[in-house]
């Protein structure tokens, strides 16, 4: 069995619809229908903020979400970007 994980629940809950995976220091949120990477969270140490990146397929990595460098979110906040800004939802087949 693996060992709790606070933030990856806390995630998990905020982001109820969609499969949450720990890797390299962060949690990627993944749509569970298709497997598909929608987003990236990675935790701003000793703080309740979070870093929000999209997938850029032009660069072929991850990119910080806002135009004016990294934002430092609270997971409520990140919520409210991903579910209206469509750059997080174009990979996803329809």
């Amino acid at each position: 069995m693996s060992e709790p994980d606070p933030i990856r629940d806390l995630i998990a809950t905020m982001f109820h619809d969609l499969d949450v995976a720990k890797s390299r220091g962060g949690y990627t949120l993944v749509d569970p229908h298709s497997g598909t990477p929608l987003a990236r969270l990675k935790p701003i140490p000793q703080s309740d903020r979070f870093e929000l990146f999209y997938w850029s397929n032009m660069r072929g990595r991850w990119r910080t979400f806002g135009d004016f460098g990294p934002l430092r979110l609270t997971l409520e906040r990140a919520n409210e970007v991903f579910r209206n800004e469509p750059i997080f939802h174009s990979l996803v087949s329809r």
